[in-house]
């Protein structure tokens, strides 16, 4: 058991502390059906077991309204739908059924993010830290990268490298190399297209890696 010892509301959203620790938010529509006091001994579990079914079509609603503004992965739209006052368990439920109807989809998700950057001066590996970011499991992220080829990889970091060189004309050939070298590497591309990229920017010569 826990005892409620603080209540506060902010932005439509309840905020329930059990003993000193803030351990819920609940919407404040959905509050009101199941009212706490300060003082009121309980246990959260089942609290939040009784709020969930009163959330589940709201949470819905919630949820196409965000997927209607924009593509979401799952970890963006949970995180989403918690900070608007939805209960884990009606979360989950909302997310399985938008699985279901075909509505939410990493893998897919995961290869528009990767198509639509295919003609952009971007490496593989600054993709992945930006799948990662948006809660792409590892598994989808690979396979939406297999779309990429080194060929492709190799253009996209000559691009980069052309608009990057200007900056570093004036310096020592060495330095101007491993300046841009460092440049491409900070946006993800492999080595190998780095490698490429500088030279045909640059011209011919050793680069340290």
């Amino acid at each position: 058991m826990a005892t409620v010892t603080e209540i506060r509301e902010t932005r439509g959203v309840v905020r329930v502390t059990f003993d000193g620790r803030e351990a819920l938010a609940v919407r404040a529509r959905h509050f009101q059906m199941c009212p706490l006091k300060i003082g009121d001994a309980l246990d959260p579990a089942r609290y939040i077991g009784r709020v969930a079914p009163l959330q589940l079509a709201d949470a819905y609603e919630a949820a196409l309204e965000s997927l209607e503004f924009r593509a979401r992965t799952e970890k963006e739209l949970e995180r989403s739908l918690l900070e608007k006052g939805f209960v884990a368990p009606a979360v989950e439920k909302t997310l399985a059924r938008l699985r279901e109807n075909r509505l939410l989809d990493d893998r897919r998700y995961a290869e528009r993010t990767v198509e639509r950057s295919a003609e952009k001066p971007v490496g593989v590996y600054a993709l992945k830290q930006k799948l990662r970011a948006k809660g792409i499991s590892e598994e989808d992220a690979e396979e939406a990268l297999s779309l990429l080829d080194s060929d492709q990889q190799s253009d996209a970091a000559k691009r980069a490298a052309r608009q990057l060189a200007r900056k570093y004309e004036k310096l020592p050939p060495r330095e101007a190399k491993a300046k841009l070298s460092q440049a491409l590497a900070r946006r993800g591309f492999p080595w190998d297209a780095i490698r490429e990229a500088v030279e045909s920017a640059l011209g011919d010569g050793e680069i340290d890696e």
